[in-house]
């Protein structure tokens, strides 16, 4: 049996910031796949920061995640596991790698999901 995912209340920094209090590391699931090995690549949290515009999320070794428009956090399981998704964005970026220009971009479609 799924438990139906619900949405949580709060600004979306904040939202991100209590996911990775709690569970420490997490990996990404980009709207293309898993970045790293899935439950393998898990990082921890440097900084998130609501934006005017979106939601900027970076994780250690200078990785960072921008998504651009009225984001949407809904906290749910994935493969079992408990994950925050974030969904409702207009544009997203990835940064990989700290120093690396091979950024990246996803419009609309998709989601991106923190797995711990």
């Amino acid at each position: 049996m799924t438990r139906k995912p619900w949405m949580t209340l709060g600004p979306p920094a904040h939202i991100v910031e209590r996911f990775f209090a709690k569970h420490g590391r997490a990996g990404p699931v980009l709207p293309d796949g898993w970045y790293g090995r899935p439950f393998d690549s898990l990082f921890a949290l440097t900084s998130a920061a609501d934006l005017p515009d979106g939601l900027k999320i970076e994780i250690e070794g200078g990785r960072e995640l921008i998504l651009e428009g009225n984001v949407t956090i809904v906290k749910t399981e994935f493969e079992k596991s408990p994950a925050l998704r974030i969904e409702g964005f207009r544009s997203a970026s990835w940064n990989p790698h700290d120093g690396v220009v091979d950024r990246q971009t996803y419009g609309e479609s998709g989601a991106v999901v923190l797995v711990p």
